[in-house]
């Protein structure tokens, strides 16, 4: 049960800190738009392009623009 506890504990934390890494918003980094990450486009981007942003100014300010389906 102990063992149990422990790998549930380490999987909350590993889950916890890749929730903080990622944010509310996902663009590509080939492409202008950003989106929620709920948006069905959002989720069509390749992992290994994938960029999390915590705000919309934060996306803006990197290049990119809302999209026109989930109109961030």
């Amino acid at each position: 049960m102990k063992k149990l506890l422990t790998a549930f504990v380490v999987i909350l934390l590993l889950f916890t800190s890749i929730a903080a890494a990622s944010g509310p918003y996902v663009a590509s980094k080939l492409r202008e738009p950003f989106h929620y990450t709920s948006c069905k486009w959002a989720k069509k981007i390749d992992p290994e392009n994938i960029v999390y942003y915590q705000t919309r100014e934060a996306a803006i300010a990197d290049g990119h623009r809302p999209c026109k389906v989930c109109k961030p």
